[in-house]
């Protein structure tokens, strides 16, 4: 019977998976108007504008902001050049999924990825681990650090193993590489087992059916902070994809930020005839009859469009551009039902002394644990306790010798934190007292860094705070959400939103929907959504 209900739950992703029919779409290239209009040059709207130019339509980005890119730029004080959101991009290997993306929207050749092994360091209380990136030596450093732990470890790494095939087979169908993927999913079809097993599952749920060593699990599960929650409540699905796109598919950074990924998307888009206009508010999608007709700017202009992609935020798209009472009831109260991730606090400086020796070679960046449990770090980060929460200390320039004078380094500490934080960060009861409470929280910050990097304070000749507050003014994004929806399992992979609206020409693009936040992720989503323009057309 259990056998029976997992075959039947294959069956479902499989018909979910496969593309739906080819609609009978306008004719391309109409005498008025732009074939594409789409809303916002965050990754996924670039990932789309880029496909569907480079297929001949024509295409309009509009993005509010003075430069492409959302959450995937970098700006510049005095000679710095600071990473807004990037610390890795995964699945850039010869064999990785998000290669394949690349060659295929014709940016590999514009950007020049640096791969970093180690990963990163984890230092919890009585460990300090270099994770390895590669999957094999990793699995054997684990269990020469974790002897008796030997028979749960490789077990572990078999079933991360089996849930790569997997997924790499529903992410080809998905991407309507029916065959390729039917053909993986047959040589493998028992990985699929695996897979419907931790469908439903966290990640804490995934490492308990292997490992019982707390810090084995801390150490593990490090990276769901890239995730945005702990252990217990992350989806151990999204993890899986994340963490074997990293370990199989390889751990990178940029030279020139992930800025240099925004400009090459934008190049392609130029390249061939698509046109960005940056400072240009979107306001309205304009329908007609049931469908959208244009999309209308802050100044009041209309531009008349066959179809729109929307790469700004859900709830904006729902019940600003498009409106509530435009959709079905039921996909209203949805999008009203989930719930936005977490935002983030960030301490940038510049600093006139090069700390690299700090770091271990081939790698940028420290993962400082204040507890070796994972549920008691968490804790720290909801409590806003920037006495004692987690962070992450990067060195950019050890990757990216672009971004500081030779000799100088750009630093960054990254924490997640509470958006409602003390009296709201005081933001709209007076903005002095904001400004001085993110000094406050980052001289903190600072002073916690500098038991790493001993005399920081002294060193630093730019500062800049962003806390949830700066994340929302800059992206528009509910409570300054950097993934987009939580990664529950309740609302991960294909329970978040879908591409398509109920709005048969409109759709949607980047961290609110398939597969979920995160860059790699939201360029691919947006390559999504231009295929299913493609499949109409």
């Amino acid at each position: 019977m259990r056998k029976t209900r997992i075959a039947l739950a294959l069956l479902v992703l499989l018909v979910y998976l496969s593309p739906c029919p080819s609609a009978a779409g306008e004719t391309q290239g109409a005498d008025t108007g732009y074939d594409v209009i789409v809303i916002g040059a965050g990754g996924g709207g670039l990932g789309a504008a880029a496909r569907l130019a480079r297929q001949g339509m024509k295409v309009l980005v509009l993005e509010r902001h003075d430069k492409v890119g959302g959450y995937m730029t970098r700006f510049e004080r005095g000679p710095y050049s600071f990473e807004v959101s990037l610390h890795a991009f995964d699945g850039l290997d010869p064999t990785g999924m998000n290669r394949a993306m690349f060659q295929e929207l014709d940016i590999l050749d514009r950007v020049k990825p640096v791969r970093m092994d180690p990963m990163y360091r984890s230092c919890m209380p009585g460990l300090s681990f270099d994770v390895p990136a590669d999957v094999e030596t990793y699995r054997d450093k684990l269990i020469e650090t974790f002897p008796h732990e030997r028979n749960g470890i490789r077990d572990l790494f078999s079933a991360m193993n089996r849930l790569d095939r997997a997924m790499t087979s529903a992410m080809y169908m998905q991407d309507g590489r029916i065959g390729q993927g039917l053909w993986t999913s047959l040589k493998q079809f028992w990985t699929f087992f695996t897979l419907a097993k931790y469908w439903n599952a966290t990640a804490a749920e995934l490492l308990d059916a292997y490992v019982d060593d707390v810090r084995l699990k801390t150490l593990f599960t490090q990276l769901t902070g890239f995730l945005g929650a702990e252990p217990d409540r992350i989806s151990g699905m999204v993890f899986a994809i994340m963490w074997n796109s990293y370990h199989r598919g390889g751990y990178y950074y940029f030279i020139g930020g992930s800025q240099a990924v925004s400009d090459a998307l934008a190049e392609v888009v130029r390249e061939n005839g698509g046109e960005i206009l940056l400072s240009t508010l979107a306001t309205r999608i304009v329908l007609k009859d049931g469908r959208a007709v244009g999309v209308q700017t802050e100044d009041g202009r209309i531009l008349p469009c066959r179809y729109v992609v929307s790469n700004a935020n859900a709830p904006d798209t729902v019940f600003k551009l498009i409106g509530a009472e435009h959709l079905p009831e039921a996909y209203v109260d949805r999008v009203r039902r989930m719930q936005v991730a977490c935002s983030c606090l960030q301490v940038y400086m510049g600093v006139d002394k090069d700390y690299s020796g700090v770091f271990a070679r081939g790698t940028h960046e420290l993962m400082v644990n204040a507890s070796d449990r994972q549920e008691e770090n968490y804790r720290l980060v909801n409590a806003g306790d920037i006495y004692k929460m987690p962070y992450a200390l990067a060195n950019y320039s050890m990757v990216d010798p672009t971004c500081a004078p030779a000799g100088k380094n750009v630093i960054v500490i990254t924490s997640i934190m509470p958006y409602d934080w003390n009296h709201d960060w005081y933001e709209t009861e007076d903005y002095a007292k904001y400004t001085a409470l993110k000094e406050q929280v980052a001289e903190v910050l600072i002073g916690r860094a500098e038991t790493y990097l001993p005399g920081l304070r002294g060193h630093i000749e730019e500062l800049e705070v962003g806390s949830p507050r700066t994340m929302e003014h800059y992206t528009l994004n509910p409570k300054g959400s950097i993934l987009g929806w939580q990664n529950t399992p309740e609302q991960s992979l294909f329970k978040r939103l879908k591409q398509q609206t109920p709005i048969d020409n409109v759709l949607l693009a980047g961290a609110w929907t398939f597969p979920c936040g995160g860059q790699s992720a939201v360029i691919l989503s947006g390559t999504w959504a231009a295929k299913k323009i493609l499949q109409k057309e």
